[in-house]
């Protein structure tokens, strides 16, 4: 099989359980694990075939295309990618990046789900039945919150201690809450759905999965001149459809979220780079540096030279 540079490059909290669908027959016997990558740069990878993960970087920024759309991950959120799905991904920047996820053990999901939402009677009575239909989450990107960012940052300081001080280390208990919060998440998406005007579930439920690989797509090049057809086009809606839809769902307007998302990207430029503010305001996507600072200003209660003083 092909030597494959990605999975040659991922570091394994568990020595043996990097897998790779370019060279290995199956996932089947896989336990959970911690994956990570540290460079400048990770060229964009063929095909790969995902177990059900968990994927942030710590610093910098990384691209996925999943299942034909485009996602950006960055500090500020986690993308979530369901098993069996393909996907590809990359990265670069002049300064060391740092990947890490978590690829779950197949069924891991599904039998946490089912320990969660049986009552305990039943679960003695049949402690080995086995769990229902493959659980989907959405795969989109979410927002990073508090105790996800704490479990991979326990992740990370273990990744580089020797290995009896992992093999103590209560890996399992990190993992299920990592997963559990991830099932509080999905939940939780019910509300959001719940949002949209629309009398069917199934119609809410697809408009809601079309708005966020929408979303995702703003994200992902929110550095760019985008078109509203364009992104319309990406959530197959036509325009005035979209526009009506997005603002149901998240409050505002595609054009108030895409400044927003610019600002935050600013925000981390100018938190974590030496780059002048000229250059910042064209890596966003505004189109002259005046429009930028005021726009910047009205978000943040700041000019970004004294966002910069203030952060460092």
């Amino acid at each position: 099989m092909s030597w494959c540079p990605y999975c040659n490059s991922v570091q394994s909290m568990l020595l043996g359980h990097v897998y790779c669908s370019r060279q290995s027959k199956g996932m089947g016997t896989l336990e959970t694990g911690t994956l990570f990558i540290k460079a400048k740069s990770l060229e964009e990878t063929d095909d790969h075939i995902s177990r059900l993960s968990i994927r942030c970087m710590l610093n910098g920024e990384q691209r996925y295309r999943v299942g034909g759309h485009e996602h950006l991950v960055n500090p500020n959120n986690y993308l979530v990618v369901n098993q069996g799905q393909r996907y590809q991904t990359s990265f670069e920047g002049k300064e060391d990046q740092e990947m890490i996820l978590v690829a779950f053990r197949p069924g891991f999901a599904e039998n946490l789900l089912h320990a969660l939402s049986t009552p305990e009677d039943v679960l003695l009575e049949n402690p080995f039945e086995p769990s229902t239909g493959p659980v989907l989450f959405f795969e989109k990107t979410y927002e990073m919150d508090p105790l996800v960012l704490a479990l991979f940052r326990r992740l990370r300081k273990l990744i580089n201690t020797d290995r009896a001080t992992k093999q103590v280390a209560d890996l399992d208990g990190i993992y299920t809450a990592l997963l559990g919060r991830l099932l509080q998440v999905h939940r939780k998406q019910g509300e959001l759905i719940g949002k949209i005007g629309s009398s069917k579930k199934s119609t809410r439920v697809e408009l809601f999965r079309r708005l966020s690989i929408a979303r995702d797509y703003m994200e992902a090049h929110a550095g760019e001149m985008l078109k509203l057809d364009d992104i319309a086009h990406e959530a197959c809606l036509s325009v005035h459809h979209f526009k009506r839809t997005f603002k149901e769902l998240y409050g505002l307007s595609p054009h108030r979220f895409l400044i927003g998302k610019r600002i935050e990207k600013a925000e981390r430029l100018l938190r974590g780079s030496p780059l002048p503010v000229d250059e910042i305001c064209a890596a966003t996507g505004f189109e002259d540096t005046s429009s930028f600072i005021r726009l910047f200003r009205q978000q943040t209660g700041r000019t970004p030279g004294a966002f910069r003083r203030e952060k460092k």
